[in-house]
Formats: C-alpha cells, sequence, structure tokens
C-alpha cells in the first residue's frame, strides 16, 4: 500500500496532465465524450490480445481502445471529440506495459499532417517543452521487428508506415505507404495516428484479414462490427484519430522508468 505522500505525489502528476489535456482539446473546440468499456467487438489486430468476459451468457470482452466507439460518434454527426479511458490488453508487461492502462483518444476532420502538427502541439503544452520533434519516415528511422525505432534522437515521429503495418489508416494517394505515425519520448512508443479509412468495403476485407490471421494464431476471432463499417460510410470529409498512452506522458514528463510507478493502487 502507497504511503499518504507517495499517493498525493502521484495523483498531482496525473492532475497535472489531465488538466492540460482538457484545457488544449476544450480551447480547440472537441467535445469531451464517454465510450463503453464491455464491447461485443473489440479491436481485431492479431497483436492484441483483449480481456474476455462474458456478459448475460453472451461472449464479449474490455475494449482494447475506444476506437470503434468514437468512429460511431462521427459517423453520428460528431466533428471533434476526444476521450480519457481505461483500455485493457491482456499479457501486456514489463517496465512500459500493464494490461489496465489509460488512453487518450481523439478524432477531427483533417489531414496526416494536421494531425501530426495538433500532437506536436499537445506534446509541448503537457511536456512544457518548445524543443520540437523531427520527424523520420519509417525507413530513415530503421525500425525493427519490435517496432521500436533506431536514431539519436530521443523525441521523435516515425511516419510512412508500410501499408502492411495499418490495419485501418488511409493509404497514402500512390498506395506506397500508410498515411500513419508514431511519436516516441525516451525509449517509450507514446501515440499511434493516422488518417482514417473510411471505405466499408475495404475495411470490411482487412477485418477478415485479420479474422483469418487470428484464428491461424489460435486466438479468439470476434465479429466484425457491422455498426462500425455503417458509420464509416456516414463520414463525408478525411478523418484523423489519434491514440495515445497516457500513463506514459506521465511517466515522460516526469521521468519515470517504471510504469508501476505511477499507478494509484
Amino acid at each position: 500500500m502507497l504511503t499518504n505522500e507517495d499517493l498525493t505525489r502521484r495523483l498531482a502528476m496525473w492532475q497535472d496532465v489531465e488538466t492540460k489535456i482538457h484545457a488544449f482539446f476544450q480551447a480547440r473546440g472537441f467535445v469531451h465524450v464517454r465510450t463503453p468499456l464491455i464491447v461485443r467487438c473489440p479491436g481485431m489486430e492479431p497483436n492484441l490480445d483483449p480481456l474476455e468476459v462474458s456478459v448475460n451468457g453472451e461472449p464479449h470482452a474490455l475494449i482494447t481502445s475506444p476506437e470503434y466507439s468514437m468512429k460511431k460518434f462521427v459517423g453520428s454527426g460528431l466533428k471533434k471529440i476526444y476521450t480519457l479511458t481505461p483500455v485493457f490488453r491482456n499479457h501486456e508487461t514489463g517496465n512500459h506495459n500493464t494490461p489496465e492502462f489509460s488512453m487518450l483518444e481523439w478524432y477531427a476532420p483533417g489531414t496526416y499532417e494536421d494531425l501530426m502538427n495538433e500532437t506536436e502541439d499537445l506534446l509541448k503544452c503537457v511536456l512544457e517543452d518548445q524543443t520540437s520533434w523531427p520527424r523520420f519516415s519509417f525507413q530513415e528511422a530503421a525500425v525493427d521487428t519490435f517496432g521500436d525505432p533506431h536514431t539519436d534522437e530521443q523525441r521523435l515521429f516515425v511516419t510512412r508506415y508500410p501499408k502492411e503495418h495499418a490495419s485501418l489508416a488511409r493509404l497514402a494517394t500512390d498506395g506506397t505507404y500508410a498515411e500513419r505515425f508514431e511519436a516516441f519520448g525516451d525509449g517509450m512508443e507514446l501515440c499511434n495516428g493516422f488518417c482514417e479509412l473510411l471505405d466499408p468495403i475495404e475495411q470490411r476485407k482487412r477485418f477478415v484479414q485479420e479474422q483469418e490471421e487470428r484464428r491461424r494464431l489460435g486466438k479468439s476471432v470476434f465479429p466484425i462490427d457491422e455498426e462500425l463499417l455503417c458509420a464509416l460510410g456516414r463520414i463525408k470529409e478525411p478523418l484523423y484519430g489519434n491514440a495515445l498512452g497516457l500513463d506514459r506522458l506521465v511517466m515522460l514528463k516526469y521521468a519515470i522508468r517504471d510504469i508501476h510507478d505511477i499507478q494509484l493502487l
């Protein structure tokens, strides 16, 4: 059990970061929304293992991301939205990972470049550091098989991910890369942002491919979220979205190396 002094210190760190995030997005006209934690159709990514639960005898899972619900909000007519929410991913261990953590996720009309600029502005605001974050392509950053870049920069964006590394992202006009980026700070992946794929036919195709890969790996195969596909078809202008690990942002700001050293319980 934490001492009162340690608990108070950790709460102050979280409050500082969350207060700055709310102020940042509200100043830009974003609406704060809430999303469900238990869903029938969690993320399909083969590298993720949702925590499965039974609800009234029916299979469900805790969310690995609020992404599907957020896109449904946009499909219903909301324009600029953000959320702070717990998310859950099984088999996440180590100094930077835990099965339950907090995520900031936001969506708005715009381009890939708009989102990178906005993300950099957010990081500068929360970290209270106006140093620019350099940008490297996936190839320039020499990203390894674990997804980690290898450059001399401690804080950077990695851009232009190969299309096979972005099942929910739109492809560039020439089809050579996905309009996706990640930010890294002091050896930690902080966020995954991209211009959203809005073609429900292509998205269904990618979901089926992910289902097949999950089946091949012996993992649970979840149903395709038909409401999500309908929502995508109602979105008529380019949309960007970003998912940022809030725990890691707190760690980065306060130079903490172990995620367990910022948790409250």
